[in-house]
């Protein structure tokens, strides 16, 4: 089995490099005032409505584990949208879509971790995958 190089849309949160795939990516957005959904995991900064769609706004870094004692606000999202609805993954700065070599190992076997591969190749440095179909179920149960 080979594997893949495709599309992507490369962003950073933090220091770190994530990529989804181009067919996902839908729109990069300013994320306005937020809504706070109480009783919601931390990493889970609130909902926002968009087009007539209320939007989920998660914190990579949060989710991940990797900022814990850091609340930053990020001003930009990654709106990601698959067949059963959309989240917004917060971005610091969005680099471009570029080609990436999919494949590579999961970063975690549970949790959230187990929907990001990489680290993966690209003209824009080394990024971990974003799995968005599974990323979302892992969401939608309230992770």
């Amino acid at each position: 089995m080979t594997d893949a190089v495709k599309g992507h849309l490369v962003f950073a949160c933090g220091e770190s490099l994530y990529a989804v795939p181009a067919e996902y990516a839908v729109e990069v957005v300013t994320v306005p005032a937020l809504t706070r959904v109480p009783g919601a995991s931390g990493y889970l900064q609130g909902v926002f409505a968009h087009r007539g769609e209320v939007i989920a706004v998660v914190d990579l870094q949060g989710l991940l584990g990797r900022a814990a004692a850091q609340k930053a606000k990020h001003s930009r999202a990654v709106l990601v949208r698959v067949a059963k609805g959309c989240v917004a993954l917060t971005a610091t700065r969005v680099l471009g879509v570029t080609h990436v070599k999919e494949g590579g190992e999961s970063l975690g076997a549970s949790g959230a971790s187990a929907h990001f591969k990489g680290p993966s190749p690209s003209a824009l440095g080394q990024v971990a995958l974003v799995e968005p179909m599974g990323l979302f179920d892992f969401l939608s149960q309230g992770a």
